[in-house]
């Protein structure tokens, strides 16, 4: 496992430097590049709150995501120690609620990096998970509106942490370039906790300080006693309609970037997400492909690659997306011929299989011949499909069917069966196939 200090790009903010005061210009304060440097917030809060916050600048988002897929990095930002001195007088490290969010927040209308073109207000967040084994649901990406509110949040985060290390004036071990710890008393407006929390919760971590929270919390909470690795998985959110450089896709869910665990002994590491595959259907298949309606058929499929959903459309006005791949069902109420198209997305795009006129749906035929002639049972009618094969079931309790004839429906629609050993009593079913 490599141990890494993700490094920060040279850019910095030009109104905060404008505001350093000459003397003290040698001092390492808090610094923060609003352009994609991820930022990790440790807090508590209700009864569980202390007197400080803590907020470590982890450097450029380019850093984790031009690492190779599936690598693991030691996060070397900051200490147990650093974060011991935080939260010491609260317990330590349990009912600690802690998250990690980027955004680009550039003038311009596109970030160019080597790792690919972000969109303004693109944004990076944590999802927390249950099982430090188990991937979180992906999210679907936000509007822009949404990222936009978020985008500001986040920098609000970031300036906020200078200002306070500006304000405080000292420089040590809790406070340097790469990390701040926030005195809560005195600082709220320029906190983690005020642009973080909900403006109706403050201990929902989900960006809502104006009111505008997000769909999902971005923190996550450590237990009491805290015993056991935790982790919170990253994401990529490239707004809604617009390219993102992971999924190569407009819209979907947000592109899984890896996950951060966090150890009872104050730790922290990343792992970079696997390699995705795009996705290929090696087959569909269904139960029956003809019969007559109503005609419920069971769908099949068989695909590899990395996939997140299957969206069928079964031609008859009914369209599905399956998150899992399992077999799904139709009914087709009328007779016709039709098209079932599936399409299978993922991270590394799409894939789209169309059988054309795959289901026939065939009218019910008309009965119009029920005679008994000789102990015989005369069976008759109009309206078939033509040329579709059907069979005459026959039964003496309607549990058991026994089928009796298997045909085809003659030029002219027609089809019929005379049964040939007379029955005290039977039942007799037509069927199709």
């Amino acid at each position: 496992m490599k141990s890494i200090t993700f490094k920060k790009l040279s850019l910095k903010l030009a109104l905060i430097a404008l505001m350093i005061l000459p003397e003290l210009a040698g001092a390492q304060f808090f610094s923060y590049n609003s352009v994609g440097d991820v930022l990790a917030g440790f807090r508590k809060t209700g009864v569980n709150a202390g007197k400080y916050e803590f907020v470590v600048d982890l450097g450029s988002v380019t850093n984790f995501l031009a690492q190779p897929a599936g690598t693991t990095v030691t996060i070397s930002n900051f200490s147990p120690a650093q974060l011991t001195d935080a939260f010491t007088d609260t317990g330590g490290f349990q009912n600690l609620q802690w998250s990690l969010f980027s955004a680009f927040y550039g003038l311009s209308g596109s970030w160019v990096t080597p790792t690919g073109v972000f969109p303004k207000a693109t944004l990076w967040l944590t999802v927390p998970t249950t099982g430090s084994s188990t991937q979180s649901i992906a999210p679907a990406r936000v509007s822009s509106g949404e990222s936009t509110n978020v985008r500001r949040q986040v920098d609000g985060v970031g300036v906020g942490a200078i200002t306070i290390s500006q304000f405080l004036n000292i420089t040590n071990t809790d406070n340097n370039s790469l990390l701040v710890r926030e005195p809560i008393a005195g600082n709220y407006d320029n906190t983690l906790s005020f642009f973080i929390g909900d403006f109706n919760d403050n201990a929902e971590g989900d960006f809502g300080a104006n009111n505008n929270p997000l769909p999902f919390l971005i923190e996550n909470t450590t237990t009491k006693p805290f015993s056991a690795v935790q982790r919170n998985d990253f994401y990529q959110f490239v707004p809604a309609g617009q390219l993102d450089p992971g999924t190569g896709q407009t819209n979907g869910n947000a592109y899984f970037v890896g996950y951060f665990l966090l150890y009872p002994n104050g730790s922290e590491t990343f792992t970079r997400a696997a390699a995705v595959t795009a996705p290929i259907i090696s087959s569909v298949g269904s139960t029956v492909t003809n019969g007559f309606a109503p005609l419920t058929v069971v769908f099949t499929n068989s695909d590899s690659g990395t996939i997140t959903n299957w969206d069928w459309n079964f031609g008859n006005g009914v369209i599905i997306t399956n998150l899992t791949g399992a077999d799904v069902t139709n009914t087709y109420t009328a007779g016709g011929d039709y098209t079932v198209t599936l399409t299978v997305s993922g991270p590394a795009g799409s894939s789209t299989n169309i059988l054309a006129n795959y289901i026939i749906a065939s009218p019910t035929p008309a009965l119009n011949n029920l005679t008994l002639s000789g102990n015989k049972l005369i069976i008759g009618g109009t309206n078939g499909p033509v040329g579709v094969e059907y069979r005459i079931l026959e039964s003496t309790n309607l549990i058991n069917w026994i089928p009796v004839l298997t045909n085809t429906i003659g030029s002219n629609g027609s089809y019929g069966y005379t049964n040939s050993a007379a029955q005290p009593a039977a039942f007799f079913q037509l069927v199709s196939p």
